[in-house]
């Protein structure tokens, strides 16, 4: 490992030491208490392994990394033009030392304490660079599965795009049913250069002992889109904290996500869009179902400092809710500075329409299926947004059994 990245560990360590440790009474945690997603402490005992399955990708990929349990090996079926660096992040300490001395902990760094200790902790993780003006036209997928052997897994994925080029990455997170808990911690870096395009797909789909404290950050560059997309499915206790930064005039930047929590599932998304330079748009799109005794929480905030006129910025976040018993948040916010903006904000949280039910089953359609239409149009506003067929098909199928 190169002495920089030494150096930077011992950062984290000595950050870990000066930071007040997280009691949940903290106005960030009081939905999601940090004991509930073990981020602090000992690590948890691992409950033992079990065969995590089939891992292949569902789909044709430009390169394919699978970390077993945070610990990664080198990517497979890599095939993608001269320049496109696809590489395990630990070994790319020694090979990228160049790509990554700037950039890494660039946005997720260690001024707070869960950055600090997934920057201390990670075992593995993802580099994708794409250099200047070069069309990644195939996905990079990175897996990152939790098998029990465990107790808490850690790990990070770096992307950067340069000016004038174009990638869709892909990170997704699954596990087996285990037998107890097990911790996981990741943090997603996204670097996106002047007139470049980036989609990156979050796909959280744990079994259902799996505590998941989930950072993404994007930095949009002048006349840049970035679309992050995250899909919640599994997990027992999930925070998923998504950033998207304009940072330069013109920069496009979408976060879109679907969830869907039943049993006593606790999904928590907060959504940030900062707006640090003019002119520029953001549109935040999150949707839910949940039923039984599950709990969603989404908070969502449009910051615009001084100095960024000409924004236009949207946020949205509409609920689902099928049965009494499930319980779903939403606290949508605005944080303006600036004049001469166009911001809107909008939150809700509703049961299945009988009188949808109704037209329905009057024309002969039976009730349980009635109830499923209902729900996949209610949540077709983004699956249309999945770029990717197989995903968009895979998200469908995880839909319908949760609807069973």
């Amino acid at each position: 490992m190169a002495s920089w990245a030494s150096d930077a560990r011992a950062e984290a360590e000595s950050a870990l030491a000066s930071l007040p440790e997280l009691t949940g009474r903290e106005e960030d945690w009081r939905f999601t208490p940090p004991g509930d997603v073990v981020l602090d402490g000992p690590d948890p005992e691992a409950p033992g392994a079990v065969e995590p399955g089939d891992a292949a990708p569902r789909g044709e990929r430009a390169g394919h990394l699978r970390l077993l349990d945070g610990h990664g090996a080198a990517p497979e079926g890599v095939d993608v033009p001269d320049g496109v660096v696809v590489a395990e992040l630990g070994q790319a300490l020694s090979d990228h030392e160049d790509l990554l001395r700037d950039r890494l902990y660039g946005l997720i760094g260690f001024d707070e304490r869960a950055a600090a200790l997934n920057a201390a902790r990670w075992d593995g993780g993802t580099l994708v660079y794409v250099p200047r003006g070069v069309r990644l036209e195939t996905p990079i997928e990175t897996h990152l599965i939790a098998t029990g052997a465990a107790g808490r897994i850690a790990a990070r994925t770096l992307v950067v795009v340069e000016d004038g080029a174009s990638a869709t990455v892909i990170d997704r997170y699954s596990s087996p049913e285990l037998d107890g808990p097990v911790q996981a911690s990741t943090a997603v870096e996204l670097y996106v250069g002047q007139g470049a395009e980036l989609e990156h797909l979050s796909l959280v789909d744990w079994g259902s002992s799996v505590r998941h404290h989930a950072m993404l950050r994007a930095d949009t560059g002048r006349d840049a889109r970035v679309r992050s997309v995250v899909l919640t499915l599994g997990g027992d206790i999930v925070r998923v904290e998504p950033t998207m930064v304009c940072t330069g005039p013109g920069a496009d930047a979408r976060a879109l996500g679907l969830y869907f929590a039943d049993g006593d599932q606790h999904f928590e998304h907060r959504v940030v869009s900062r707006h640090e330079a003019p002119q520029a748009y953001s549109n935040l799109l999150y949707k839910g179902a949940l039923k039984d005794t599950s709990h969603t929480v989404f908070f969502g905030n449009l910051v615009v400092p001084p100095g960024a006129p000409g924004t236009d910025a949207y946020q949205t976040n509409r609920n689902l809710v099928l049965n009494e018993g499930a319980r779903a948040d939403t606290i949508p916010f605005l944080e303006i500075e600036t004049a001469e903006v166009k911001c809107s904000h909008a939150g809700a949280v509703g049961r299945v329409d009988d009188e949808h039910l109704f037209y329905l089953e009057s024309r002969g359609v039976p009730s349980t299926i009635a109830k499923r239409l209902v729900v996949m149009g209610f949540l077709q506003e983004v699956i249309e947004q999945v770029s990717l067929p197989e995903l968009r098909d895979e998200v469908e199928a995880a839909v319908e059994a949760k609807l069973r």
